[in-house]
C-alpha cells in the first residue's frame, strides 16, 4: 500500500488511507476485482469501498499517461539497478524476478 505521494505532488487523503487500511483488515480486498499495472505486474483493485477509485489506479494521478509511463520507467530503472547487488543470493534473486520488467 502505497498513501505517499502521488502524481500530483498531494499525498492520499487520510480518509482514503483509512478505507484502503479497513479494506485490507476486513478482507474486502481479497476479495475486490483487479487489474495488472503494466512494468510492475502490481494487482491494483479496481474499487474499495469508501475510496475514491480515482486514485487507486495510479496513471491516474499524473497530468498525463506520458508523464506516468517516463515516472514508471524511471522507478522500474532504479529498482532493477538496486536490486542487482543482491542477486547473489536466493532472495536477492527472487524479489529482481518479482520486481519491475523494463
Amino acid at each position: 500500500m502505497n498513501t505517499g505521494w502521488n502524481g500530483t505532488g498531494k499525498r492520499i487523503s487520510i480518509k482514503d488511507t483509512r478505507a484502503i487500511i479497513d479494506a485490507i483488515l476486513n478482507g474486502s480486498l481479497d476479495d475486490a476485482e483487479t487489474f495488472t499495472l503494466p512494468m510492475f505486474d502490481l494487482q491494483i483493485p479496481t474499487a474499495l469501498p469508501g475510496v475514491d477509485t480515482h486514485i487507486l489506479d495510479p496513471r491516474n494521478t499524473y497530468g498525463s499517461p506520458e508523464q506516468w509511463q517516463e515516472k514508471a520507467e524511471q522507478l522500474a530503472k532504479l529498482f532493477v539497478e538496486n536490486f542487482e547487488k543482491y542477486t547473489d543470493t536466493p532472495a536477492g534473486a527472487a524479489l529482481v524476478a518479482a520486481g519491475p520488467k523494463r
